[in-house]
């Protein structure tokens, strides 16, 4: 229950800063559509996408495992960080470097040049920032991390609105971007400073600590599987951007925005899951296995529906983006994209999962399958298909991560029973939009309810109805198929009571 209600409390703080600023940046993001255009949302794309690609290879896979080393011997924080650090800013020019010949010897015009450069600068900044945010999360002093989440939030929305504002396009949006970075880490070390440690340079056994080469050889499994990961799942913008052009990069890309944004949400959740995990580890080993399934079956419950939903409106979504009239073609790519979120929802449960059992080397071969997997089938159906190809492989390869996640949780003893947890909640929803679609056109057939969409241009009344009917038949299904039960609903009055 302490385990339960912890998770619960780290959850929400994360949530409120990461979410105040995805919010944020959606408004930005909605603002830039139609000033920048297809070609300009391409170069922004393609220079955040890549630079995140760096980023991942910068922080050498250290994240996690920084968070674990800190929580089994706080003692050991100052050289644990310090360790850290070093391998990501040497890491992080090694990148930088690569960057620089990318961009040139690609022949890349000047502004996508410079936004790429300008841009990459973040990977320093933000490896640092990650850093503090793991010795936090280790001593779960989650509410100091979300402050600087927030400061960051804020500059960002501030500067980039008023640089749209101003003229200055995308190289203004670029500044901003990397200002409200170095905003989060002005905010986050003395936060971590005075709220973690204690900070003494060495061990309490008095020898100088963690050295560069015992760090490298603890990250360097998840160092190879985060750089497969982070390049299977954003290497198609690159593909694109090669392959089809930069308008053609900027139509993708509005259609992938909604899925990054909430595939934010499964992070923080096992974010702030893994303290926990850490701490049980193999020792208490039911324990953990039940934390694991009843955290895959809240996080299947919350990504089933919010994937249908976006799907049936995805149209209004893109929309809403789209003043201008220019990103029609991203409808259909958000359609497909957006079911990546409930494979990667369970993907971050079955990651931590992992990292509790000790077993990180199994990432390298997940994630190299599935970069494969997702290298190949781009290569294949992007010439073809442009970004539709691309959104197909984008699903098909977050369900080979899933299924190689699967099969590698399998093999330890933290084996999570997935018949609640996946068949009944995905049972549940096909069974709620089923009833939902008999009954609206049995009562109101001329709401125009469809298997493939809510009825969208008929009212907010009939939308709004129909939302509410697949809710209540969603959440009368879960209950009926067992896949929320009554001591799921005492544990969460129990968090909401604090008994």
């Amino acid at each position: 229950m302490d385990n339960t209600r912890v998770v619960a409390k780290n959850t929400f703080l994360l949530t409120v800063g990461l979410m105040v600023g995805r919010l944020l940046a959606v408004f930005i993001t909605k603002k830039m559509t139609p000033i920048l255009g297809t070609e300009g949302l391409g170069i922004w794309g393609w220079a955040t996408d890549v630079t995140a690609i760096a980023l991942v290879i910068a922080n050498f896979g250290l994240g996690t495992l920084v968070t674990r080393e800190v929580a089994r011997a706080r003692g050991m924080t100052f050289p644990i960080l310090w360790a850290a650090l070093r391998v990501r800013w040497l890491t992080g020019a090694l990148c930088y470097l690569l960057l620089v010949a990318y961009v040139f010897l690609t022949g890349k015009e000047s502004l996508a040049r410079t936004a790429m450069l300008v841009t990459a600068v973040a990977v320093f900044v933000e490896s640092s920032a990650m850093a503090c945010d793991s010795i936090l999360q280790a001593h779960e002093k989650f509410k100091y991390q979300t402050a600087g989440q927030l400061v960051s939030a804020v500059v960002y929305f501030g500067l980039a609105f008023w640089a749209l504002d101003a003229g200055h396009g995308l190289m203004g949006v670029v500044w901003a971007n990397l200002i409200s970075r170095v905003a989060r880490l002005a905010v986050m070390v003395p936060l971590m400073l005075i709220k973690t440690g204690p900070w003494r340079r060495g061990t309490p056994a008095g020898d100088g600590g963690p050295s560069f080469g015992w760090m490298v050889k603890l990250g360097w499994p998840l160092f190879l599987s985060t750089t497969f990961g982070i390049v299977y799942f954003k290497i198609d913008i690159a593909m694109l951007t090669e392959m089809m052009g930069k308008a053609a990069t900027g139509v993708y890309f509005l259609g992938h925005r909604p899925l990054d944004y909430l595939l934010l949400l499964p992070n923080l959740f096992a974010t702030a899951l893994f303290p926990a995990l850490a701490r049980m580890g193999t020792d208490r080993v039911e324990d953990t296995a039940r934390m694991g399934e009843r955290s895959l079956r809240y996080i299947l419950i919350a990504a089933l529906p919010v994937t249908l939903f976006c799907m049936l409106v995805a149209e209004p979504i893109i929309r809403w983006f789209d003043t201008g009239g220019e990103f029609p073609a991203s409808i259909p790519v958000l359609q497909v994209v957006i079911w990546g979120l409930p494979f990667q929802a369970a993907n971050h449960i079955f990651n931590r999962l992992l990292i509790a059992a000790g077993k990180e080397r199994a990432f390298i071969t997940i994630a190299l399958v599935a970069m494969l997997a997702n290298v190949t089938l781009n290569l294949f159906l992007i010439p073809r298909f442009s970004y539709y190809g691309a959104a197909a492989a984008t699903i098909v390869s977050l369900a080979a991560s899933c299924g190689m996640h699967l099969f590698y949780v399998r093999r330890t003893e933290l084996r999570v029973p997935l018949t609640r947890a996946v068949g009944g909640s995905a049972l549940a929803l096909a069974l709620a939009w089923f009833a939902t679609v008999v009954v609206t056109r049995l009562a109101a057939p001329g709401w125009g309810t469809g298997w493939w969409g809510l009825p969208l241009h008929v009212g907010w009344g009939p939308f709004l109805a129909a939302c509410g009917l697949a809710s209540l038949f969603f959440l009368t299904a879960i209950w009926l198929l067992r896949v929320l039960r009554r001591d799921d609903l005492q544990l969460l009055a129990r968090i909401v009571r604090r008994d």
